[in-house]
C-alpha cells in the first residue's frame, strides 16, 4: 500500500526540489529561506543571499 508524502513545507530555495515535513533540509536564521541538503553542501552550509549558517531541521 503506498502512503502519499504530505505537508509539504516549500520548496528548496536554490533548485526548488519539494521538502516535506519530515525530510532533512536547512533554514537561514535571517532570510527563513529554506535549502535542501544537496544545495546546503554546495553553498558550504552558508545562506547565498546573506551569508549567515544555516539551521539543520
Amino acid at each position: 500500500m503506498y502512503v502519499s508524502k504530505t505537508l509539504m513545507i516549500g520548496r528548496c530555495w536554490r533548485c526548488g526540489k519539494k521538502l516535506f515535513k519530515y525530510d532533512d533540509y536547512y533554514v537561514c536564521p535571517k532570510c527563513h529561506a529554506i535549502y535542501c541538503p544537496t544545495c546546503a553542501k554546495k553553498t558550504f552550509h552558508k545562506c547565498p543571499a546573506d551569508g549567515t549558517p544555516l539551521e539543520a531541521k
